[in-house]
């Protein structure tokens, strides 16, 4: 950028000449950047006649000053002027007034005609600080131009308290007032050590002294005393006026243990000041002994002063409390002695295990002594002490018995879908029907639910297939005139006038029958079907009538492929679905042995009841069906009575099983080969039983309420009977007493359904909606 200087005097610019004849030069300044307020002075003096002269001022411009060095100006040359100028260029601060920082001197040859490049010039200006003063040691007024200070000083300054010389005159701080001043070092307003001199205000100073700690700002005279190992106020030496002493109390009863100070200002964990006017605590591990309490009766000294429990007079005396014996100790309230000797605790028998004894007189136990086996404390509301299942408050269970011990009401709950109820169905309730036999449909190798068959004598013969359904007749006699009631269901195609005494349902809720003179038959409850085989097993010479005692059946892939039969002449028979159906395993022609009562949970373990001919004693066997002529294991049968032989027997588990038989005989067994003989209680010691299911959950063979047998009689006043475990428990009620001989019973593993069948069209049934 080109600056012209117009020269005055003798001087003009070259833009003046309106042609090239005078000779003209260009002179180019250059000077610090910084420099942006000052003057610049240009002098052009005539070297051969120094009188002639001239002098021409550039003020730097805010303009000039924005675009920066250097700048250029011309000389032009005048009449009666040498040829050769001698050129000085001055910088001054502020004005061109102002001090002069810097020159420079130059030559110029105005010979000939026209325009040529002058010489250049350089200035020191530096003005750092932009403050329009140059440094002095650049020739100007500036004292600090580029320091920490810079800011500060400069000669427009004025003169300030702050340890600087701020208008560059006069040295630091002249000119201003003075006080006694102490050092404060931490800025609290109280200093410390030799006073000084000094202007004000004046920073790190202070008029005040007396600081104790000058190097912490929060500890002076005016400040508060707090305890934290330091003089805060520096007075009076190290946290004045604050409890230092602390002490455990372990206890917490608000005395202290003397052997456990600690001095300092934070409250230790578990530590506090001891009480004014409060001994230590003389066992500071126990609240109830402490100095200024009361002395109670209780085996400590709980004032900490004359031993224990002084003036408690008849303490370790003997006494009695209610036959149990015992001495004097202090009583619970702690004022006085009591008799140590609690009372007697009362115990009441638990025969079935179930946590609930049998309301009788209780058992006094008395402490120390043993609690009688067999025995609970208190409790003694159970209603049956030879059920697990059947206590007081018990929930309520899907079985007919009354389990809460409330009402001596089987109070069933809704999901168990009604009561033990007598059935009421057109084909299957009349006196002229005599049922012998029911069967629930087999699942697996338990007796499972629907459908159900029931059979008799005169070829009677009926189905219930399902809970919501009524039972439909195959029974021989019966007829569709007059029409039956709605849904009691008429089927012509039955197994003939013959006396069904068992049967058997398989897995496909088809029956298969036995009956007198060896009548055996199949129904698949279809309208079409015909009984098959409408046939006997092979008859043994002079026995014309052997009725079938025993039935079980055994299935391969889901189909009924073998079954076993026993009769009363005493054989075993296995039964093939095929060409020749029959092999007789047992017959009595050549063992004496009689069977009678057969049941099974797989083929090759079959347990079979009857007795001896002969000898007139009972007997059990099994058998594996499996090896084709039948392994035998003879089984020992407990009996005081050879003469009524075994006629029944269930399986519940591989080493579970209940047999009954005339005159009231009941026999239990649990593996191996002894069975044992269970005494019945009256009014059944002489009824002749004729069937027993074991209740036995397979899946949870823990539960309570397994292993019970449950059993019907011939008598003319029939009942259901219960054998637990325990021994002979509440049995289900039957509605409207039977009143006649019993002989079918059913039942599902679990007890929560049954079927019982009689004489006179007896049919109850668990649960009956």
């Amino acid at each position: 950028m080109r600056h012209i200087l117009l020269l005055a005097l003798s001087l003009c610019v070259i833009a003046c000449s309106k042609s090239e004849e005078r000779a003209n030069a260009l002179v180019t300044i250059k000077y610090t950047p910084s420099f942006k307020t000052g003057c610049i002075v240009m002098t052009a003096q005539d070297e051969s006649n120094p009188s002639n002269f001239a002098t021409e001022e550039l003020t730097l411009t805010e303009e000039i000053a924005r675009k920066g060095p250097p700048v250029i100006l011309g000389v032009v040359h005048r009449d009666g002027w040498g040829t050769r100028w001698k050129v000085t260029v001055v910088a001054h601060e502020q004005t061109c007034e102002g001090k002069a920082v810097d020159d420079a001197e130059t030559f110029v040859d105005l010979s000939g005609k026209g325009r040529r490049e002058g010489p250049s010039v350089e200035l020191v200006t530096p003005d750092e600080d932009g403050d329009g003063y140059v440094a002095k040691e650049a020739g100007g007024t500036d004292c600090e131009d580029s320091g920490p200070n810079a800011a500060a000083r400069s000669p427009a300054k004025r003169e300030v308290c702050d340890d600087i010389d701020n208008d560059c005159a006069g040295g630091v701080d002249d000119g201003l007032p003075v006080k006694t001043l102490y050092v404060d070092g931490d800025g609290d307003g109280v200093g410390t050590g030799t006073a000084v001199l000094r202007c004000v205000p004046a920073k790190g100073y202070s008029e005040r002294t007396g600081d104790c700690d000058d190097s912490k700002k929060d500890i002076h005279p005016d400040a508060q005393e707090v305890c934290d190992e330091v003089d805060n106020n520096c007075v009076a030496g190290v946290d004045e006026g604050f409890d230092k002493e602390w002490y455990l109390d372990r206890d917490g009863d608000g005395a202290v243990d003397g052997t456990t100070l600690k001095t300092q200002c934070q409250q230790p964990d578990g530590y506090k000041h001891r009480p004014p006017n409060l001994d230590f605590d003389c066992r500071d591990d126990q609240d109830f002994n402490t100095p200024g309490k009361d002395e109670v009766c209780d085996n400590w000294d709980n004032n900490c002063i004359n031993g224990v429990d002084e003036g408690f007079t008849g303490k370790g005396e003997s006494c009695t409390n209610q036959g149990c014996t015992g001495t004097k100790v202090c009583n619970q309230a702690g004022d006085g002695v009591a008799c140590s000797a609690l009372p007697p605790r009362k115990f009441y028998p638990d025969a079935d295990g179930d946590q609930d004894g049998a309301p009788v007189a209780a058992v006094d136990v008395c402490e120390g002594q043993s609690i009688p086996q067999g025995h609970v404390e208190n409790r003694h509301t159970d209603c049956d002490e030879r059920d697990p299942t059947t206590f007081g408050g018990a929930p309520e269970l899907c079985d007919a018995i009354d389990n809460n011990c409330t009402n001596g009401i089987a109070d069933e709950p809704a999901t168990c879908g009604g009561t033990l109820k007598q059935v009421t169905d057109h084909f299957v309730t009349s006196n002229s029907r005599d049922w012998k036999t029911v069967s629930m449909k087999t699942v697996s190798t338990t007796v499972g639910g629907y459908p159900v068959w029931i059979a008799g004598t005169g070829g009677k013969l009926a189905v219930k297939r399902a809970a919501n359904l009524r039972f439909e007749s195959f029974s021989y006699g019966d007829s569709a005139t007059p029409a039956p009631p709605a849904g009691n269901v008429f089927h012509s195609n039955n197994c003939g006038n013959n006396d069904w005494t068992v049967s058997w349902v398989d897995s496909q809720g088809r029956v298969f029958l036995g009956g007198r003179e060896g009548r055996i038959a199949l129904h698949n409850g279809a309208e079409d079907h015909t009984c098959f085989p409408d046939a006997t097993p092979p008859r043994v010479a002079g026995q014309p009538s052997l009725t079938i005692t025993g039935i079980v059946g055994f299935e391969v892939g889901g189909q009924t492929q073998y079954l076993y039969l026993t009769d009363v002449g005493g054989r075993l028979i296995k039964w093939t679905l095929g060409p020749n159906p029959f092999s007789i395993l047992h017959d009595p022609a050549v063992n004496t042995v009689r069977h009678y009562g057969l049941h099974s949970l797989r083929e090759d373990f079959l347990l079979t009841v009857g007795g001896t001919v002969n000898s007139m004693q009972n007997r059990a066997r099994s058998y594996n069906g499996a090896t084709g002529g039948g392994t035998v294991t003879l089984h020992s049968v407990n009996s005081d009575d050879q003469a009524n032989f075994a006629k029944a027997v269930w399986i519940g588990e591989e080493n579970k099983a209940c047999a009954v038989g005339d005159e009231g005989h009941v026999w239990s067994w649990s593996g191996g080969t002894n069975w044992t003989r269970v005494a019945v209680p009256a009014p059944d010691a002489t009824s002749n039983f004729t069937n027993v299911v074991m209740r036995y959950d397979r899946a949870n063979p823990q539960i309570s309420g397994n292993e019970q047998c449950y059993m019907v009689d011939a008598s003319t006043t029939g009942r259901l009977r219960r054998l637990t475990p325990f021994g002979w428990a509440k049995e289900p009620d039957l509605p409207n007493a039977a009143e006649v001989a019993l002989y079918g019973l059913s039942m599902n593993p679990t007890g929560s359904e049954f079927w019982i069948v009689g004489d006179d069209g007896r049919v109850f049934h668990y649960p009956e909606p």
